[in-house]
């Protein structure tokens, strides 16, 4: 029974030390708290899965999460270890598995050497990626600068070619508004000879009508004047006839007058020589006041002549 007792009691002792030890193991292992995390800081199995988050998200809220899920994972160990050593005390079997624990220990060293070097080249795959987002950055803020540049020479170069279109426009109205002006100045210019050309053409017409008209006039008054001319003939041949008729009446009466002795065969050649004066028109008075001689009676005869040839002319018409 001492035996056994002293035996139970190196066990228990052991059992205490190992349980000892195996806490400042852990508390040595768990107590520093583990490193913030970055998104570039993750294994490279979960870097292509976060690549498009670090994008999308900010910095602070992408370490934050990261942050979170380490201090679970390592709470989520630190228990597991806690409740493996409390069930192989209840079980009593402590011993048979220092060997395991150890293992699980150096493991979990490996582990952890393991995920720190992941984690150094995951920092230098983040720091790189880091770098290549600047360079990305200040080529999108370059491409912009270029951009915003040409967008400027292209809205110059299209005001250019505007205004370029607009004066060509203009150009070409004004050329067109300059043959419509030519043509209607040719067309007045035109209108403006014919006008001419028909008052020179109406002045000549007028002209000749105005010398047909006095060619006209002149072969009427032509014609007139040789009917008046015809006629004043013919009364002046019958003129001469009646002269030649009164100088024998006036030869007549001469004789008569000569061969009356007495008063009163006077006055009865005076009653004959009236009634024959009647006889040719009324003109008895005037030839009765003629002296009895024949120079006397041609005066006479030409006087009624020149009469009667002034009444015709004033009577002619124009």
């Amino acid at each position: 029974m001492r035996t056994r007792s002293l035996a139970g009691g190196g066990a228990g002792a052991r059992t205490a030390g190992l349980v000892g030890w195996l806490g400042f193991f852990l508390f040595c292992f768990f107590s520093s708290s583990p490193p913030r995390r970055t998104p570039a800081q993750a294994p490279r199995w979960k870097m292509a899965g976060k690549l498009e988050s670090l994008r999308m998200e900010p910095p602070e809220v992408v370490e934050e999460a990261e942050e979170a899920e380490g201090q679970t994972k390592s709470l989520k160990m630190t228990e597991d270890l806690l409740a493996m050593v409390k069930k192989l005390q209840k079980e009593g079997s402590l011993e048979p598995q220092i060997e395991d624990l150890i293992n699980r220990i150096n493991e979990l060293q490996q582990a952890k050497k393991k995920s720190s070097e992941e984690l150094g080249e995951a920092q230098a795959l983040w720091e790189t990626l880091h770098r290549e987002l600047d360079s990305l950055n200040e080529e999108k803020v370059h491409l912009e600068e270029v951009l915003n540049k040409k967008q400027e020479a292209l809205s110059i170069l299209q005001l250019y070619c505007q205004r370029k279109e607009s004066g060509a426009h203009r150009k070409n109205m004004l050329q067109d508004c300059t043959e419509q002006i030519s043509i209607h100045n040719s067309q007045v210019a035109e209108n403006c000879r014919q006008r001419k050309l028909g008052l020179h053409v109406e002045e000549q017409l007028e002209n000749l009508m105005g010398q047909h008209k006095e060619l006209w006039e002149f072969h009427m008054l032509k014609q007139r004047l040789a009917w008046e001319i015809r006629a004043l003939q013919s009364s002046r041949e019958q003129l001469l006839t009646e002269e030649s008729r009164a100088l024998a009446k006036l030869e007549d009466v001469e004789r008569r007058l000569s061969s009356a002795p007495e008063a009163g065969g006077v006055q009865a050649v005076d009653d004959g020589l009236k009634a024959e004066l009647e006889e040719f028109g009324g003109q008895g008075p005037a030839q009765a006041h003629c002296a009895p001689k024949h120079g006397a009676c041609e005066g006479a005869c030409d006087c009624l002549l020149w009469v009667q040839d002034k009444e015709m002319v004033d009577c002619l018409p124009g």
